[in-house]
């Protein structure tokens, strides 16, 4: 369907609903809904309500009593709205509202009773004595991880394997002792795709996820939550943790990015290796605040949370998906355009996953209508001048704006989009528009995210590549990585980044975090500075780790040179 006339949104739709009952035929027996008179209702009757109600073409007699199906004797938006989701499937014109629901998802049940060091069958004296001497031994927090017997494996991705958790060797009020959780694998390459067999023999990422809300070790300003994650340290250790601290410092409060902090992590007493402890991303209240709808809702007055997911629709080798949240496809366009640096290419379609809960296809549908029509609106105004905005369904129609930049701030954060890109044009992330990219929108009444806003940076691996003076975020990837790893460029930022008036905010963001009492400087100094007080600790696996860092680091450095040299322009 156009999605120039798409439907109004299920709320909308009651309140029209509500408002009085009307005929299913029109006075002349033709069917109230068939505007053209070809025996159906179609979306050739949308379009000719859609056409007369915007003067485009009237009309008259026997097709304008037809397109009344409210039965108010005018025809407007709330016809036209009717006569698209009697079209779309989603409530016909007798009043029936089409509701698909979606499988519910299992919800595991960790531990029925809170797990100790009893229930598991493991001496706890014997544990606190192992504890106290690692202790001795080590700068940095260590967090120990006991299962079963103090020996069960964990190797799933999708079952959380009950446990105690320990955390040591910090602040005595971040200390944790004997605190029941679940533990599972996460992460998708990281974690071998879930290869048990590998996963057995290999350091990987976890998931904490506590019987109770609690705090880890004061991040996020003391912030409680039930879900935590453990990222592997990389071979130069701080790719991830320095590109969080960039990202809470150019993010700060406007959107959510996680806080973060190293650590040695053990499980059943066998050291793992130096991790960084980091936030879940997820809806909460602390973490990405957008409205949850109640267990079962059909409507879509509540937050959406979108993931960029290039592993939405991968099939596992029996035919099942891989990844069982549901998914949005995005093409773009299949827009041409140019990028900054002067490259042409066609945009390439991408995945979204849906990462908060949902309960109906129309949810899902609703979504995915949105988040095309948004890239849309920004594609029509930076590319073509053509300003269109949404009206209060969600239509997209021709607005009164008359340039892009009041177009696009009428639809997205447009700061959190700037903060984004800022980011990552300093680490030169190549997977910013393949995977692990966030974004949000909040459609409830209270909503503190009305429009589409760029949030919780993530996934750092393919980061820190190439050059360091050139424009990267905002440009087409290297064609000779997308030859061997697909075009992972992302088109929102190539978009936004040839206007004029978003690099000006760019700038003025940049100009105004480098003044301030925290710098994007400050934070390689941060980072400099655990090197060398935690050194000992931190080359416990490969001798060679900090050294590995500092090269990194010149890297920054250099790339941050030149980020002054443009952006303080």
């Amino acid at each position: 369907m156009n999605r120039f006339v798409k439907s109004a949104s299920a709320a909308a739709l009651a309140l029209i609903m509500a408002a009085g009952s009307f005929s299913v035929f029109a006075e002349d027996g033709r069917t109230k809904g068939d505007v053209s008179g070809d025996g159906s209702v179609n979306i050739t009757d949308v379009s000719k309500a859609a056409a007369h109600v915007k003067s485009v073409k009237n009309l008259a007699g026997e097709d304008l009593a037809a397109a009344d199906v409210s039965g108010d004797g005018k025809v407007n938006v709330t016809d036209v709205a009717l006569i698209a989701a009697h079209v779309k499937g989603k409530k016909s014109l007798t009043g029936e509202k089409k509701v698909t629901m979606l499988p519910a998802k299992p919800e595991q049940v960790i531990n029925e009773e809170p797990a100790t060091f009893e229930r598991l069958g493991v001496d706890r004296d014997a544990k606190k004595s192992f504890e106290a001497d690692i202790a001795a031994k080590t700068d940095l927090p260590v967090i120990n991880i006991t299962t079963n017997e103090n020996k069960e494996k964990i190797l799933s991705k999708e079952i959380y394997t009950s446990c105690v958790v320990d955390m040591f060797n910090c602040g005595e009020e971040f200390e944790m002792d004997e605190l029941s959780a679940g533990i599972r694998v996460r992460g998708n390459s990281s974690a071998y795709y879930g290869d048990e067999k590998k996963i057995k023999r290999s350091t990987v990422p976890y998931r904490i996820k506590f019987d109770k809300k609690q705090n880890m070790l004061g991040l996020n300003d003391g912030a409680k939550c039930k879900s935590w994650v453990l990222l592997k340290s990389d071979w130069d250790l701080i790719r991830n943790d320095i590109a969080l601290r960039f990202g809470r410092t150019l993010l700060g409060t406007n959107a959510y990015c996680s806080d973060a902090k190293f650590v040695h992590l053990y499980v059943n007493d066998k050291f793992q290796g130096i991790y960084v402890l980091c936030e879940q991303n997820q809806v909460n209240k602390n973490r990405v605040d957008i409205t949850e709808p109640e267990e079962g809702y059909t409507g879509t007055d509540f937050g959406f949370y979108m993931e960029l997911n290039n592993y939405a629709s991968r099939l596992n080798d029996d035919g099942t998906r891989y990844d069982d949240d549901p998914y949005i496809t995005m093409d773009y366009e299949s827009a041409t355009v140019t990028d900054l640096r002067g490259e042409t290419r066609q945009f390439v379609p991408a995945e979204y996953s849906v990462k908060n809960d949902v309960y109906t296809e129309e949810q899902v549908e609703f979504i995915s209508d949105y988040m095309n029509d948004v890239f849309r609106i920004i594609y029509e105004a930076c590319e073509k001048g053509n300003y269109l905005t949404f009206d209060e369904y969600y239509n997209v129609v021709p607005s009164d704006f008359t340039n892009a930049e009041d177009t696009v701030k009428a639809v997205a954060d447009v700061q959190s989009i700037v903060d984004m890109y800022l980011l990552y044009d300093i680490v030169h992330d190549y997977d910013c528009g393949e995977g692990s990219f966030y974004m949000c929108i909040d459609f409830a009444k209270d909503s503190k995210v009305p429009k589409l806003q760029f949030t919780s940076p993530w996934d750092f691996n393919w980061a820190y590549n190439d050059g360091t003076n050139r424009y990267w975020a905002g440009a087409f990837c290297e064609k000779s990585f997308a030859r061997q790893n697909g075009d992972r460029s992302n088109p929102w930022f190539i978009l936004l980044a040839k206007q004029d008036w978003f690099m000006d905010m760019a700038k003025a963001k940049w100009a105004e975090v480098q003044a301030s009492e925290h710098t994007i400087w400050n934070c390689v100094d941060e980072e400099k500075a655990i090197l060398e007080e935690y050194a000992d600790d931190l080359n416990k696996t490969d001798e060679w780790a900090t050294g590995s860092a500092a090269t990194l680091l010149e890297w920054i450095e250099a790339r941050l040179k030149w980020m002054d040299s443009v952006y303080n322009s």
